[in-house]
C-alpha cells in the first residue's frame, strides 16, 4: 500500500494541475459564467446539447422539468431515497492500518472505482479496504463498519493520475463481518454526455480527511464542461480524502469521478472561499474502458466496459439498490477471466461480425427512394422533419448538405443522439420481388458462380456518415435484442437482374437499418400476438399477392424518455405506412406496435391481397405524426382509418 505521505503528494500533485488547469481555461469560465447570468441554465447551452440532455432523463424526471421550466430550487421527492440508495454504494478507502486513503463507490457487482493517484497499482492496493457504513444514522447513532478486502489480484484496470485518473478493481463478495457485498447495490456509469449543464447543481457523497461520511448539495454547481476534454469544473465543498467520491446530477446520475480540487481568492455572495474542484467525466472513463487506450490492462479494460454496459448492470442508470436473492456476489473476478472461459460472463458463442464496406465509394451510385414511384400523380415525398430534429440529423462526410443515406430501392436518415434511424422509406415492387435467401448478397459478384457471403448475418457500418453515429455489436450481443430489419430484406429485392436483387439484399444490412427489437417482439410472439415480422409479412404479402407498387416508411418512435438498456435508449414503439395506388386513388395504412404487451392482436390466417392489410385496424396517421414529430403530407389525406 502507499503511505500516507505519498498519497499527500500526489493529491498535491492534482491540486498543481488543477491550478494550471484554471487558468489556462480563465476566459472560457468567464464566458461561460456570464451566459448563465444572463440566459440560466438551460437556455446557456446549445440545441444540440439539450437534446443530447434530454436523452438522459427517464419519463418521470422530463416532465418535471417540463413542470419547473427555468426553476431550479425543486426536485421530486424520490430525490431522498435516491441519495439513500447512493450513499450505500460509496465507501473509504483504507490501507492494513485502516489508515484513510481516500473514497470509492462500487459501479457493478464486486467492482469499485477510485483515483488511481489512491491506489496507483495493484500491488498498491493488495492489503487494503473499503469500508461501507463509516456514518452515523439519523439518531447519530454509529453504524457498524463494513470492512470488504480490496482483490486487485482478480481485477485492476487503471488510467495514469496525469490522464484520466481512476482505478478500477474487484472487492471480496463478503465482509470481514460477514455481510455480503451484493446488498449495498452500486451506481450505474453512463458513458453519454451532456448529462448535466452548467448552473445546475452537483452532489458529492464523500468521505472528506477520511472522516464519516458528509454529503455536499448546497452552493454547490457546475461551473465549467470541457468539451475538449474529460473533465468538469465545479464548487463543491470538498477536502483532502473526498478524491474517488462520485459526483451526481440532480437525478443521481453519476456524472464524473472527483479527483481534485483547491481552494480560490474568490469569495460568495455570503463573504465565502469558493473552492473549485475538477472531475473526471463518466463518459471519457467508459470511452477509454471501451477503446482500452492507455489504460494499464487494455483487454480486461474491454471485457469490464462490455459488463458495465450489461443492462443488468445499467438498470435505468440510476443508483441500484441490491442484487436480489441468490445473484452472484461478485463479477470482478470472472470479468478478468479470459475470453471464452466457463466464468467468463462476456463470452459468447458467435459475437457479431460488423465490418466496415469497401470500396468507400461502393454506394456511391445508389439512388435511394424515388419519390414518384407511385406515379407523378402521387408522388409521396420523405417525411418533412422539424428544424431541431434536422439539426439532429447525420450528415453524409463528403457533402454536410445532405443526410439522405441512399440505397438500392430505398433511404434511410439517421439520427445523431440515438444513433438509430429516424425514418426508412423504401420502394416495393409487387409485381416483381423475388424471395431470395438471405446469404445470395455479395453485390459485386457476377449472375454466375456467385459466392455467398459467408455468414448469412453479416452487417456493415455505413462509411458515408461517422461510425459514432450508428449502433455498435455489443447491445445486441448481450441482450436478447434482435437486429431488427426496419427497411425488411426482401421489401427491396426487386428489379430485372439478379445484381440488382443482390445489391438491394445486402444493403439491408447497413447498421443504419437496424434497430434493437427485442425477440419476442421481433418474430416469437406466441397465439394471436403480432410480432414485427407478422406485420411486414402483411404489407410484403399484400404488394406480392396485388401485384402493385407500395412505398413503405418505418422508423422508431424516439421518445426522449424510452428506457435505457446497457446505456442506450430503447425504442418502445415502431410505426410503419403501406400507401399504394388503386382505382386511381391514393391509399395510406398506418400500423403502430409496442414493445409491450399492449400490442394489439389480430388474425393471419384468412386474409388475401389487399385485403390482408383491410383486415387490421390501422393506427390513423396523425397519430404517428403526433409521436414522431414527422410530416407525413399527402399521407394524412389518404390516411384509410379516416375514411
Amino acid at each position: 500500500m502507499q503511505t500516507i505521505d505519498e498519497v499527500s503528494n500526489a493529491r498535491a500533485a492534482q491540486k498543481k494541475a488543477l491550478s494550471e488547469y484554471l487558468l489556462e481555461n480563465e476566459g472560457k469560465i468567464e464566458k461561460i459564467s456570464g451566459r448563465l447570468k444572463k440566459s440560466g441554465p438551460r437556455d446557456a447551452v446549445s440545441d444540440a446539447a439539450k437534446l443530447e440532455n434530454a436523452l438522459t432523463t427517464t419519463r418521470s424526471e422530463g416532465l418535471f422539468l417540463d413542470a419547473t421550466n427555468k426553476a431550479d430550487d425543486k426536485a421530486p421527492i424520490n430525490f431522498l431515497e435516491l441519495g439513500h440508495r447512493a450513499s450505500r454504494a460509496v465507501c473509504r478507502i483504507v490501507d492494513g492500518n485502516r489508515v484513510p486513503l481516500g473514497t470509492g463507490f462500487l459501479i457493478g457487482p464486486g467492482l469499485l472505482i477510485t483515483n488511481q493517484h489512491v491506489l496507483p497499482t495493484a500491488n498498491d492496493a493488495a492489503g487494503g479496504m473499503a469500508e461501507f457504513d463509516y456514518e452515523e444514522d439519523a439518531d447519530e447513532n454509529a453504524l457498524a463498519v463494513q470492512r470488504f478486502t480490496l482483490q486487485p489480484e482478480q481485477l485492476f484496470v487503471s488510467s495514469p493520475s496525469d490522464n484520466l485518473d481512476f482505478a478500477i478493481l474487484s472487492v471480496a463478495p463478503v465482509s470481514r463481518e460477514g455481510a455480503a457485498l451484493n446488498t449495498r447495490g452500486w451506481l450505474p456509469l453512463d458513458e453519454r454526455r451532456n448529462k448535466i449543464f452548467e448552473g445546475q447543481p452537483v452532489i458529492i457523497i464523500q468521505h472528506p480527511d477520511g472522516q464519516l461520511k458528509q454529503i455536499c448539495l448546497f452552493d454547490s454547481v457546475l461551473t465549467f464542461r470541457d468539451d475538449q476534454g474529460p473533465y468538469l469544473i465545479y464548487t463543491t465543498d470538498t477536502a483532502e480524502g473526498t478524491s474517488g467520491s462520485p459526483c451526481f446530477n440532480r437525478f443521481w446520475q453519476t456524472i464524473a469521478l472527483h479527483h481534485a480540487s483547491m481552494e480560490t481568492q474568490d469569495r460568495d455572495e455570503n463573504g465565502r472561499p469558493i473552492a473549485m474542484n475538477r472531475g473526471i467525466r463518466v463518459s471519457s472513463i467508459m470511452a477509454a474502458l471501451k477503446a482500452g487506450d492507455g489504460l494499464n490492462n487494455p483487454a480486461d479494460a474491454q471485457r469490464l466496459y462490455r459488463a458495465l454496459t450489461d443492462p443488468a448492470v445499467q438498470k435505468q442508470g440510476r443508483p441500484f439498490g441490491a442484487l436480489p436473492p441468490g445473484a452472484p456476489a461478485n463479477t470482478g473476478g470472472a470479468i478478468a477471466a479470459p475470453v471464452g472461459t466457463d466464468n467468463d460472463p462476456l463470452s459468447f458463442e458467435r459475437p457479431t461480425v460488423v465490418r466496415v464496406r469497401e470500396p468507400k465509394n461502393l454506394l456511391d451510385k445508389r439512388k435511394g427512394y424515388k419519390t414518384d414511384f407511385l406515379g407523378k400523380d402521387y408522388k409521396i415525398p420523405l417525411p418533412k422533419m422539424p428544424d431541431w430534429m434536422v439539426t439532429d440529423a447525420a450528415r453524409l462526410l463528403l457533402d454536410p448538405r445532405d443526410f439522405e443515406l441512399r440505397y438500392q430501392h430505398f433511404s434511410i436518415v439517421m439520427s445523431k443522439m440515438r444513433r438509430l434511424a429516424i425514418f426508412t422509406a423504401v420502394n416495393v415492387d409487387g409485381a416483381k420481388l423475388e424471395r431470395i435467401g438471405r446469404k445470395d448478397r455479395d453485390p459485386g459478384a457476377p449472375a454466375d458462380g456467385l459466392v455467398p457471403e459467408a455468414a448469412a448475418d453479416t452487417w456493415y457500418f455505413d462509411p458515408r456518415i461517422e461510425r459514432r453515429y450508428q449502433l455498435e455489436p455489443e447491445l445486441y450481443d448481450a441482450t436478447s435484442f434482435d437486429f431488427g430489419h426496419l427497411v425488411r430484406r426482401l421489401d427491396p429485392v426487386w428489379g430485372d437482374d439478379a445484381k440488382t436483387k443482390r445489391m438491394a439484399n445486402d444493403d439491408t444490412f447497413y447498421m443504419t437499418n437496424a434497430a434493437p427489437q427485442e425477440s419476442r417482439f421481433h418474430r416469437t410472439r406466441k397465439g394471436r400476438e403480432i410480432n414485427w415480422s407478422k406485420l411486414e409479412d402483411l404489407v410484403l404479402n399484400a404488394a406480392e399477392r396485388s401485384g402493385l407498387k407500395f412505398s413503405v416508411l418505418t422508423g422508431p418512435v424516439l421518445d426522449p424518455r424510452d428506457p435505457v438498456v446497457g446505456g442506450i435508449r430503447i425504442p418502445t414503439a415502431f410505426w410503419k405506412i403501406a400507401a399504394f395506388v388503386k382505382d386511381r386513388q391514393l391509399k395510406a395504412y398506418g400500423y403502430l406496435l409496442w414493445q409491450d404487451d399492449e400490442v394489439r392482436t389480430m388474425d393471419l390466417s384468412r386474409l388475401e391481397g389487399l385485403n390482408l392489410l383491410d383486415q387490421e385496424e390501422p393506427t390513423p396517421i396523425r397519430e404517428i405524426a403526433r409521436l414522431t414529430g414527422l410530416d407525413f403530407g399527402p399521407l394524412f389525406d389518404a390516411d384509410v382509418a379516416l375514411s
